[in-house]
């Protein structure tokens, strides 16, 4: 091989090793959002009232964490609505950058998206009409209930009571079963209790129990995201410390029952 040659090859393979070193689309996403100035959220928009929408504007104690949080990291939030059983797989195709939409920890997902610190104990109970003698989990034997299709409640009940449920109904969103459950057709609906407590709020007709299991839900982001969770990390402490948190628990959730 003549000295120009080898030359050549010697420049060939030390681009190639920097190009590998440092590739172009190497921005990482925090760096995007902040470079764009907006926060693409995905949100099921339908599961009042961490997240619905109301005279056409999307509103909730999500909606209000999410401005401030991106207020402090000095972007913007757009929000798209996706369909709750494809909420994960959004995420993952990178259709948005996170998810806020009071997603439950579980182990399963956990091992397809990362959760940011909890900012919410959403525990599973049941929402009954007032004259209900549903207290706990295993007095929903022999009864219908309904649930939110892939949601923690549909996960409890299934792994919890099993066939000894007389019937399990699914719905596409938390609204439908509540409806259900208000038009007679279902006895009970599991569901972490934050919503349930909302959904009955002025409505002495009906009541929740206490909490079967503790649950925790946080925000999303993809695994490699780490960047970007570290900041959703570090504004959420500062909002649970100023009490941020707890004023958006009494405007959107009212006083425990």
């Amino acid at each position: 091989m003549s000295t120009i040659y080898r030359l050549q090859f010697l420049l060939i393979a030390a681009a190639a090793i920097l190009a590998a070193a440092f590739p172009a689309n190497a921005q990482t996403t925090l760096e995007a959002v902040k470079q764009k100035g907006v926060l693409v959220a995905g949100s099921s928009a339908e599961y009042p009232p961490f997240e619905y929408v109301a005279d056409g504007k999307l509103v909730g104690y999500d909606v209000d964490m999410a401005e401030e949080i991106t207020r402090r990291m000095g972007v913007k939030v757009a929000w798209e609505k996706i369909d709750f059983k494809g909420i994960v797989a959004a995420l993952t195709a990178k259709r948005v950058d996170v998810l806020i939409t009071a997603l439950t920890w579980t182990p399963e997902r956990a091992e397809r998206i990362a959760f940011s610190d909890p900012y919410f104990d959403a525990g599973i109970g049941a929402i009954t009409p007032r004259s209900s003698t549903i207290e706990k989990a295993e007095d929903l034997t022999g009864r219908k209930v309904g649930v939110q299709l892939g949601s923690s409640g549909e996960r409890y009940v299934r792994e919890t009571i099993g066939s000894k449920v007389g019937q399990l109904l699914t719905y596409d969103s938390i609204t439908l079963a509540i409806n259900d459950l208000k038009n007679g057709r279902v006895e009970a609906v599991v569901n972490p209790l934050p919503v349930l407590r909302y959904a009955v709020r002025n409505d002495s007709g009906f009541r929740y129990t206490g909490v079967w299991d503790t649950r925790v839900v946080g925000i999303n982001t993809r695994l490699e995201d780490k960047e970007l969770l570290a900041e959703i990390n570090r504004h959420l402490g500062d909002l649970k410390r100023e009490g941020f948190l707890a004023k958006l628990e009494t405007k959107w959730f009212g006083p425990n029952q």
